[in-house]
């Protein structure tokens, strides 16, 4: 059985959590736009499990008028989890000016292999210490380079924390000069 993670950005306006994600009409329904999708445990597993490790768990009537309205027929769920981090708490958690989780000196064939899916992970870097030792052949096989872990929570916390960022741009274009100073990711579980 496999787990769906549906993820929402809440800014807490007016003593209120609003829910800031887009809205369209579609056949007479209002659909909202989501932050972030996953239908995958292992691709988004560790994700959600840091969302809860630095935030927490919400009951349903902690969420936003309008995720409750959307979720109504699962407020009785008790299969449905619902997780929350705040999104400054979220962007804590990425080193400043560290653009991936990885770096290092590893193979040239390493990379490419990585990078066209023959492997799923770089396994194994060299330390600066050691790329000094080698001759100039040995040198030429070698390369720095930075990645993420497709798998892992660093990559879909910098997706997510970038869509927060397009969704309070768009929320402030549309309402004016309104603040927004607290904001929040709210993952529903299935």
């Amino acid at each position: 059985m496999s787990t769906s993670y549906f993820l929402y950005t809440e800014a807490y306006i007016d003593n209120k959590w609003v829910c800031i994600n887009s809205a369209f009409e579609k056949e007479e329904k209002r659909r909202l736009a989501m932050t972030y999708e996953s239908g995958s445990r292992s691709y988004f597993g560790q994700t959600a499990d840091k969302i809860e490790e630095i935030g927490g768990r919400l009951r349903f009537e902690d969420l936003s008028a309008e995720l409750q309205k959307r979720y109504e027929s699962c407020r009785d769920d008790e299969f449905v989890r619902i997780l929350s981090a705040d999104v400054e708490a979220m962007r804590s958690c990425l080193p400043s000016g560290q653009a991936h989780e990885y770096h290092g000196i590893v193979l040239k064939d390493s990379v490419f292999a990585y990078e066209s899916g023959d492997i799923e992970d770089l396994y194994e870097s060299i330390t600066p210490e050691e790329y000094a030792k080698l001759d100039d052949v040995g040198k030429q096989l070698y390369q720095y380079y930075e990645w993420d872990d497709p798998m892992g929570w660093f990559v879909h916390f910098k997706e997510i924390l970038q869509h927060v960022h397009w969704q309070i741009h768009d929320w402030q274009n549309i309402y004016g000069d309104e603040t927004i100073n607290k904001c929040r990711v709210v993952a529903l579980v299935f």
